[in-house]
């Protein structure tokens, strides 16, 4: 089996914590790279065109750049075919919702991560 490329994008490290120990129970292999706040982010994005993570899982609340600021800027450079974007979020409010999902996500789980769920997006994503 062919692993997962993702990029944990959390500034939280009780999230980045429970987000790792949920991924790693999974049954598909992942690969996973950090990034602590949008700017570091986009830097990692914007410097890996020919080797972009299969999947970035991105907060909405974070330093620098926010997660609805950055999901713009890189959809000017990648759509959901070429980088899929799964947010991972505390917030339910229906305007960030609608926003994201304008700006072409692949999916929005609330946080903290059902096991389950997450399971089940990764298993329609793996290579």
């Amino acid at each position: 089996m062919e692993s997962i490329n993702i990029l944990l994008v959390e500034d939280n490290e009780d999230d980045r914590f429970l987000t790792i120990r949920t991924l790693r129970k999974q049954p598909v292999q992942v690969n996973i790279s950090i990034a602590k706040n949008g700017d570091e982010a986009l830097k990692t994005l914007m410097a890996a065109e020919n080797d972009l993570p299969d999947l970035v899982l991105l907060d909405l609340q974070l330093p620098k750049i926010g997660g609805t600021t950055l999901l713009a800027k890189i959809r000017e450079k990648h759509d959901n075919n070429r980088l899929p974007i799964l947010i991972l979020t505390s917030s339910d409010n229906p305007a960030d919702i609608n926003i994201c999902l304008q700006l072409g996500i692949s999916g929005y789980l609330s946080k903290p991560l059902d096991a389950a769920s997450l399971g089940n997006f990764l298993n329609r994503k793996a290579p």
